[in-house]
């Protein structure tokens, strides 16, 4: 995680699956309440189980405003069609792609 002034950028990436759901579920947890803008950057994740893609698609219907999904790798995208949730995840076209955020103070 690393934040600049009210905005937080939370990078994920390697493999998801049962061993760390229960970090994952936290990690959510506590950037979900949190104020300001929270980007949560999904292109280094390079395996997503059904479980830990679903607590993604969860959180996001849950805080549509506080948080923002961008750069889904393909396997993220596979792993939400396969469930029928590629709707749910609301990433914006492009998010963050044009202009790199510029983040300091890492948590």
């Amino acid at each position: 995680m690393r934040e600049s002034g009210s905005e937080l950028l939370v990078e994920l990436w390697g493999e998801f699956d049962l061993f760390c759901s229960e970090e994952l579920t936290r990690t959510l947890a506590e950037v979900s309440s949190r104020r300001g803008t929270v980007l949560i950057d999904l292109s280094g994740i390079s395996f997503i189980d059904l479980q830990s893609a679903r607590e993604l698609a969860v959180h996001a219907l849950l805080y549509p405003r506080r948080l923002t999904f961008r750069d889904p790798s393909p396997q993220v995208m596979a792993t939400l069609g396969a469930l029928g949730l590629e709707g749910w995840l609301a990433v914006p076209p492009d998010a963050g792609r044009d202009e790199p955020h510029v983040f300091s103070n890492v948590v």
